[in-house]
């Protein structure tokens, strides 16, 4: 009886054993992790304008700095559309729940911007050269989710005073839009209720690729983006998951 007792001892340490080996062996999945892509820096500027004027209490402005005399740029979809490019890094994959774009409408002030449209596509090169590919997207299906103030007030660089091109903040849907490294292009346009809306572009930087374009939907043309003799880019952020390569 000792012996039987001792062999099915010696069998249950034996299986704990091998239990305890599969658990240690056992690889533990990468999880998605949450990251946000943010090409903003430098549209706000400071609370003080090149004039010398403060900017009313809880904002700062966003100052175009001469040469540029432009506020901003039309991306009505009728009209206009706006294109820039973003960079997946290399050895992640991206997967894409949000894009933010910033937006004013000159004497426009309320709680929640007036677009209520927002239609865009993704492409794999330069959508203004031929053999661009799209790889996500259209301009029939609406993204647009919601929008808030960024308490940002437009102005160029001079002007004393001006409170009239509040800046908002707008959440676009991208449902679905998976990426791996590499450079692609979104090409984006949009409708107000009312009025023109325009987007405010990046001040020229020496430093950063500058290469922001428009199309022109009456005659299917593209144009480089440029201010005072000084290609420009477009502010914009991206929100969503890294994915296990």
């Amino acid at each position: 009886m000792k012996a039987r007792f001792f062999l099915a001892l010696f069998s249950v340490a034996t299986l704990a054993l091998s239990c305890s080996n599969n658990d240690d062996d056992e690889q533990i999945a990468p999880q998605p992790e949450a990251f946000t892509f943010s090409a903003v820096t430098g549209m706000s500027t400071g609370t003080t304008s090149v004039a010398g004027t403060a900017v009313p209490a809880g904002y700062t402005w966003s100052e175009v700095k001469a040469p540029q005399s432009t506020w901003g740029l039309n991306g009505t979809i009728t009209d206009r559309m706006l294109a820039d490019d973003f960079q997946v890094p290399a050895g992640e994959k991206w997967n894409i729940q949000n894009f933010y774009f910033y937006a004013y409408q000159t004497g426009f002030s309320g709680a929640t911007f007036p677009v209520s449209e927002f239609y865009f596509e993704i492409y794999s090169s330069d959508p203004s050269i031929a053999g661009a590919v799209k790889v996500y997207g259209d301009i029939t299906t609406n993204r647009y989710a919601s929008s808030e103030e960024t308490k940002w007030y437009r102005i160029l660089q001079g002007q004393a005073d001006n409170t009239t091109r509040k800046i908002y903040k707008m959440k676009i849907n991208a449902p679905d839009l998976n990426l791996s490294s590499g450079t692609y292009w979104i090409k984006w346009g949009s409708k107000t209720s009312t009025g023109t809306h325009f987007y405010p572009q990046f001040p020229h930087d020496a430093t950063k690729i500058n290469n922001a374009q428009q199309f022109v939907v009456s005659n299917s043309t593209w144009v480089n983006l440029d201010d005072g003799g000084q290609r420009v880019s477009m502010p914009f952020e991206i929100s969503g998951t890294k994915l296990p390569n």
